[in-house]
């Protein structure tokens, strides 16, 4: 048998994903490395190689994986939406594709079983949750500068609004979104920003 050729960065990228997957389905404290190595196809030592333990390798989850799909889902397509309707049609497509297993789902569960306990996952999580309201903020900064925003809405305070609205759907109705559920969100969240039209 030929032994198997190194690749670090493959090894570690399996790793990660397989540690994703767990995490998102069991949450950090419901995740073993005996799951995560088992999903990866690796060894213990394998993981230990790249990660000296589970914290580290959810921080590096978190950083590499996740918050790189966050920010494809919630925080880049901001920047390019130019109306209040436009926005309520962005966040009515992302609630009613919310799933148990997605990225979104994933982040919501990690940090609520994580951030009480543990300071350095909590600030890792707390990164990916600031860059999300920093960019509803700015695109809510922007709607007032534009005049489709009302002058008196205070961005900063309606972004942290409207991330908890979408974590705690998520929070709640893990482990199974129905689809009414989806759509039952997606259209009080509609009719909330809808309260922020400019007159």
């Amino acid at each position: 048998m030929k032994p198997r050729k190194k690749q670090p960065d493959v090894t570690r990228r399996a790793v990660l994903e397989a540690a994703g997957a767990e995490f998102a389905r069991h949450g950090y404290s419901g995740t073993g490395v005996d799951a995560i190595v088992s999903r990866a196809e690796l060894t213990k030592g394998a993981l230990f190689h790249h990660f000296p333990d589970k914290r580290s390798l959810a921080v590096a989850w978190v950083g590499k994986l996740l918050e790189p799909v966050i920010d494809e889902l919630w925080v880049a397509p901001l920047a390019d939406l130019g109306s209040l309707d436009a926005m309520k049609s962005f966040f009515r497509t992302r609630c009613t594709e919310l799933d148990a297993g997605d990225a979104t789902s994933a982040l919501v569960a990690m940090a609520a079983g994580t951030s009480v306990t543990d300071e350095i996952l909590a600030a890792a999580f707390g990164r990916v949750f600031a860059k999300w309201r920093d960019a509803i903020a700015a695109m809510l900064e922007r709607g007032k500068r534009d005049g489709w925003i009302h002058r008196s809405i205070q961005p900063e305070a309606e972004a942290v609004f409207v991330v908890s609205a979408v974590a705690g759907f998520c929070a709640t109705h893990r482990p199974v979104f129905s689809e009414a559920a989806r759509r039952g969100c997606a259209a009080a969240l509609e009719a909330y920003l809808e309260t922020l039209r400019a007159q």
